[in-house]
């Protein structure tokens, strides 16, 4: 499997860029953090910025999983632990 347009850097940032956004969110208004949101709820109100960063952020996270499932299926990279998913003990970048 070809890893092109990977960029791990980028979705490394994003990660941390939107963990951080969205635990704001949560402390700063107590009307969210009292609700049972789903993600979508907390995404719609982001701003067009935020969106587009978002969709972007989608994108390199639905590539890491392909190829996290590439490598597990041919017997590289990181394990997969039920319930978990593929971890890497030295990747920080997981919630």
């Amino acid at each position: 499997m070809e890893h092109t347009n990977w960029d791990e850097q980028a979705y490394k940032d994003l990660n941390t860029y939107f963990k951080i956004k969205i635990e704001l969110m949560l402390q700063n208004d107590p009307a969210l953090a009292a609700n049972t949101l789903q993600l979508e709820d907390l995404v719609a109100q982001f701003n067009s910025e935020d969106q587009e960063r978002w969709t972007e952020f989608l994108r390199l996270d639905k590539q890491k999983m392909e190829i996290d499932m590439w490598n597990h299926l041919n017997g590289n990279g990181t394990r997969f632990q039920p319930g978990v998913g593929f971890v890497n003990p030295d990747d920080d970048t997981t919630w």
